[in-house]
């Protein structure tokens, strides 16, 4: 349905972009590409096509590294000496309410209906992206990233040992239970050795991603919404503390990575395409996120465990990257400048931003897949900097996800159609809210103490530092309250009632 929709508004948008006329206009523009940034804004084919386009020119004042952008934006705004536009803006909820209440970030709310009728069309279509990027002011400060298919920590499997042993994809915490086993005790990689890891994670915080085996999705506050608009806190349910026994039992078994507790990505990481492939599954957003891509090439999503008939997986961050895009009160002409980046939210601005015009560095071909011209071989590094500027930072557009990936590289393909497995099964733990300043500041606190706890508890109880009986689960539980649990349920419960109102 959400494609559907999509390509139907995409049809409509393009038909609007002829009828764009621009005059020659020049700006300044500040913003943060990105610590791993390769590029320069200022020689960019980018900034190059986009002028082309529409007559409008930048000098930049561009960064890479996020305190130097942190403390260029608190220069401008203390100053009052600002750049025109703020793109890769980086900007937090408390930066957008503190200078959209001073007038010194335009408001852009009544603005974009007329200037950036693409963008308005895709926020009158999905009302959820527009209440996303809504101030508790009632202003629009910034524009988002809006990624169809967003980011999700998903777990992987390798699908190689799977066929190897003869294995069936788990549908439940049962048969991944079988299926770890079988990887620790009968040596897929073939080495001879048993040094397999059946299941490597990073802390409390992916465990909880198995919340889904169990019937539930939780934020990052381990509370969730239940049907009847009650906020939950789950760590006080019966089925948290299965988890945390099924769990215990998987680490006692060496199918979990032993050193869960105490690693990083860094150190997880394989670089080496030559090494030996010890992982069998793994919480991740992508599996080249850990591994060289020819061994992630191995790995499958799978699919949400099914519980009493129903399959859920926790959406992580949704379709929105906030505050990627402001233009502030030192602008000459904000209309200008929101019809040029409006240009960003139809798929045909989007390719040509992310590629440059088909026939220059890409062609398609007669499947409808395109390629690099001449093979992604042909083109330098330095090359493939220049031409774009979209992977890196945080780009203000609508990300071009099904052209993405028509690329002909069938291997590529295959793992972002994995990524798209669990689209149907995504589901909001909290609806789509933005905290003032006050708020975040109190419900910080509370997490401090009360987020804090849990995580060790589970640490603890998994370790086997904490045995699992009825006396500790008491404990426990009196731990839930005495670190403020009732607190965070009834700020929680708040901001729910307030957006229902």
């Amino acid at each position: 349905m959400f494609r559907r929709t999509l390509c139907c508004l995409m049809c409509l948008l393009l038909v609007l972009l002829p009828s764009l006329c621009f005059a020659e206009q020049g700006f300044t523009m500040a913003g943060f590409d990105g610590t791993d940034s390769q590029h320069v804004w200022s020689t960019n084919l980018f900034f190059t096509r986009m002028q082309e386009r529409t007559g409008i020119s930048f000098t930049f004042d561009q960064y890479t590294k996020i305190d130097e952008w942190q403390t260029a934006k608190d220069t401008m705004f203390s100053t009052g000496e600002l750049a025109d536009v703020l793109f890769k803006a980086s900007l937090s909820t408390d930066e957008l309410i503190r200078y959209t209440d001073s007038g010194q970030i335009v408001d852009l709310l009544p603005l974009l209906p007329e200037h950036a009728p693409n963008l308005w069309a895709l926020l009158e279509a999905y009302p959820d992206w527009l209440t996303s990027i809504t101030l508790p002011n009632g202003k629009i400060g910034a524009l988002p990233a809006i990624q169809p298919v967003p980011t999700q920590n998903v777990l992987w499997i390798n699908q190689a040992w799977l066929d190897k042993l003869s294995l069936e994809m788990p549908a439940d915490m049962a048969s991944l239970k079988d299926v770890l086993s079988s990887f620790l005790h009968n040596d897929p990689n073939g080495n001879g050795k048993q040094d397999e890891v059946p299941l490597t994670f990073m802390g409390p915080w992916e465990l909880k991603f198995l919340s889904h085996a169990y019937g539930v999705v939780i934020t990052d506050y381990n509370t969730y919404l239940d049907d009847s608009g009650k906020v939950q806190f789950w760590p006080n349910e019966d089925s948290f503390i299965d988890m945390i026994t099924d769990l215990r039992d998987m680490y006692e078994a060496k199918l979990l990575d032993q050193s869960g507790f105490r690693t990083a990505d860094t150190l997880r990481r394989i670089t080496d395409e030559e090494a030996t492939l010890t992982y069998g599954a793994f919480f991740s957003p992508t599996p080249v996120n850990l591994l060289p891509f020819s061994m992630a090439t191995n790995f499958v999503a799978v699919e949400p465990f099914v519980y009493e008939g129903t399959q859920i997986y926790r959406d992580l961050v949704g379709p929105i990257t906030r505050g990627t895009f402001a233009i502030t009160s030192a602008a000459s002409d904000p209309a200008a400048l929101l019809q040029w980046i409006d240009i960003l939210y139809t798929e045909e601005g989007a390719i040509e931003a992310m590629l440059g015009k088909e026939g220059d560095a890409y062609i398609v071909d007669e499947d409808g897949f395109w390629q690099w011209k001449g093979g992604i071989e042909s083109l330098s590094t330095t090359t493939i900097n220049e031409l774009s500027i979209y992977d890196s930072g945080e780009m203000p557009w609508l990300f071009p996800m099904d052209f993405y990936n028509q690329y002909a590289e069938e291997s590529v393909r295959r793992i972002n159609s994995e990524l798209s497995k669990l689209t149907p099964y995504v589901k909001q733990p909290f609806p789509t809210y933005t905290l003032t300043t006050q708020q975040r500041a109190e419900v910080l606190v509370l997490q401090n103490e009360l987020g804090a706890f849990v995580d060790e508890s589970i640490s603890k109880f998994i370790l086997g530092q904490t045995q699992i009986t009825d006396e500790t689960v008491s404990q426990f539980r009196q731990g839930l309250i005495d670190n403020g649990m009732d607190e965070m349920v009834s700020f929680w419960q708040s901001i729910a009632d307030s957006l229902d109102n």
